[in-house]
């Protein structure tokens, strides 16, 4: 508890610091929900994640310091959306009555870090974009250095066999508490998953840097890290994610096919080893774990009905029971059989549509947002995800935010700023003080 009482000081101080400087309150909430895994923050501080800790003083501060900016934030949201977030939270809410809730605090806990915090982040990065174009590439620049941190601390994690960061932790989780040698790189998440899903993500974004040159050198530092991950969907979503760098990589279409092709040649290098050979063997053998995926969706949809509106009345820990030899191995399901299919239907369709809603044909600068957005929500068909407390929700939200971001290379973007600029009230620093209605559309 002590842990916490100090974050959350700490916390205070930095949004009040930043109190007009809103984008790196939440370039830190990126940050520390990065390098803090979600399989260890029950044992940093009690209830929700470092981060949404961080995010929940930001929002306090801003409504005690700047009301009207905050008011202006909350307006751009929408009442729609917020309507319906907020209906969809509430059906959750109903399930502690369930037998097989996890009681009134894990739940309140869940939807807060899970549901609402996450997309009122979005929220606030939007309209920090919207309002200061240096706001996105502050994001921007995070979202790479954290690539670049990731991608180094796995390829040491692999030469060294030690996860390095949470040695402790890990051990306990992954490798029952003894200090046997990792057997793939997990980054700071404690999964190769979520390094194969972090990496497909930044992918699309490398489109918004300018340097066709540092944009195919960083993807060349992602490719040839992720198979070190060993994992079949990181690798396929972060060469879909490629594939998408290129064909809106640039006008200059030779060079950025020569480009292409060096980093593609460096993939095929970079799997001549150890980690192509562990690959290929687990697309052909993959040790049982389609056959438990096939057992977890038949026991699925056989038993729909006992949580079609509401949440399995029975223990949801299906492969502690003994029920099933793995758990859902879907975030969806497991989601689904937390709350009720209906809630996830629902919450699934108002990402797509809000996903969708920020899909601008004539703006390529949305494009790389949407398309990083779009992988994430295949990616948590894939395993646990939401279940596993994984970094996919958080990270959908995140990106999403991208798709408001407009290079300077946009003169609508520029006389935008402009206006913007001279509206600002003395003392407001890098908030904007113009109306909800007249945030520069994404």
């Amino acid at each position: 508890m002590s842990t916490l009482i100090i974050w959350i000081g700490l916390c205070l101080v930095f949004s009040v610091v930043f109190v007009r400087r809103m984008h790196f309150v939440l370039a830190a909430v990126i940050v520390v929900r990065i390098l803090v895994p979600g399989v260890v923050q029950n044992e940093v501080m009690p209830g929700l994640h470092p981060s949404m800790y961080l995010f929940l003083c930001f929002v306090l501060v801003q409504l005690a310091f700047a009301p009207s900016i905050f008011g202006r934030v909350i307006r751009s949201a929408g009442v729609w959306p917020q309507a319906i977030l907020g209906g969809i939270a509430a059906v959750m809410m109903t399930d502690v009555g369930n037998p097989g809730s996890a009681g009134l605090l894990d739940t309140t806990m869940f939807v807060l870090g899970i549901v609402w915090a996450p997309y009122y982040v979005f929220v606030f990065m939007r309209y920090s974009i919207r309002s200061a174009p240096a706001a996105g590439k502050v994001f921007l620049v995070t979202f790479v250095l954290l690539g670049l941190a990731e991608a180094v601390l796995s390829q040491i994690q692999v030469a060294t066999g030690r996860p390095l960061v949470w040695e402790s932790d890990f051990s306990r989780i992954w490798l029952n508490g003894t200090q046997s040698e990792l057997g793939a790189a997990i980054g700071t998440f404690g999964h190769g998953i979520q390094v194969g899903v972090f990496f497909a993500a930044l992918m699309p974004l490398l489109a918004l840097i300018r340097s066709m040159f540092l944009r195919f050198a960083l993807a060349a530092v992602l490719l040839v890290t992720v198979p070190l991950a060993y994992g079949r969907m990181g690798l396929i979503l972060t060469i879909v994610g490629f594939v998408f760098l290129v064909i809106i990589g640039g006008r200059r279409i030779l060079r950025s096919v020569l480009l292409a092709t060096v980093v593609a040649v460096a993939l095929l290098v970079s799997i001549q080893g150890v980690a192509g050979e562990k690959l290929l063997h687990k697309f052909e053998d993959d040790n049982g774990s389609a056959a438990l995926r096939v057992a977890a969706f038949d026991w699925f949809w056989e038993h729909t009905s006992e949580f079609f509106t509401g949440g399995y009345p029975g223990s949801r820990d299906l492969k502690g029971m003994g029920t099933l030899g793995s758990s859902l191995e879907n975030g969806y399901f497991m989601m689904a059989l937390m709350f009720g299919i209906l809630v996830v239907v629902a919450f699934f369709v108002f990402m797509a549509c809000l996903l969708l809603g920020h899909f601008k044909i004539k703006e390529r600068d949305s494009w790389p947002g949407v398309a990083a957005a779009a992988l994430i929500i295949v990616s948590i068909n894939g395993y646990s995800s939401i279940g596993g407390n994984s970094i996919d929700i958080h990270l959908f939200w995140f990106v999403l935010a991208m798709a408001s971001y407009r290079s300077s290379r946009n003169p609508r973007l520029v006389e935008s700023a402009q206006r913007v600029s001279s509206r600002r009230l003395p003392g407001q620093g890098g908030s904007s003080s113009f109306p909800a209605g007249r945030v520069p559309a994404s």
